[in-house]
């Protein structure tokens, strides 16, 4: 198996004191020690004033709490995420790696440039590769769908 280090380049926008635009920050973070690194979050609507970074860090909680998250995943080789629904929208993009979708009547694997739209079903994620699956996720709160969020039962279970 094939797991590596990796930092993740974080730019944004802001005005200068004269108010132009600009690129305001141009930063490294490190995932190293985690699966999921909060690139940005916002209120709804967004404030796009000042030059704050957001510092809520993302966790299912936060996730229904009326915000969206824009994150980076990396799951490892092996590794699954457990059965779960959420009360929010989510737009998928993977970057590298495969990673499998399992619903409660089957799966889909998608690798590198592929994009999915997870409208807050019941689902797993599962990374049956050998290397890293890499992935970007911006969710948004919506109504719930079926019985809403849960989170019950592993994949091994």
């Amino acid at each position: 198996m094939k797991t590596e280090k990796h930092k993740v380049r974080r730019a944004y926008t802001a005005l200068d004191a004269d108010g132009r635009s600009e690129v305001s920050r141009d930063e490294w973070l490190s995932d190293e020690g985690g699966v999921i690194t909060t690139l940005w979050s916002s209120a709804l609507p967004a404030d796009n004033s000042g030059d704050a970074v957001p510092d809520t860090p993302f966790s299912q909680e936060a996730m229904h709490e009326g915000g969206t998250f824009f994150i980076h995943v990396r799951m490892r080789p092996g590794t699954a995420a457990p059965m779960h629904s959420t009360d929010t929208l989510d737009y998928i993009t993977m970057i590298s790696g495969e990673i499998t979708l399992v619903t409660e009547t089957g799966e889909i694997t998608l690798g590198g440039g592929d994009t999915f739209v997870d409208r807050g079903i019941y689902h797993a994620w599962r990374n049956d590769g050998d290397v890293d699956a890499v992935f970007t996720t911006v969710t948004v709160p919506s109504a719930p769908v079926g019985a809403g969020k849960r989170l019950l039962k592993s994949l091994s279970a």
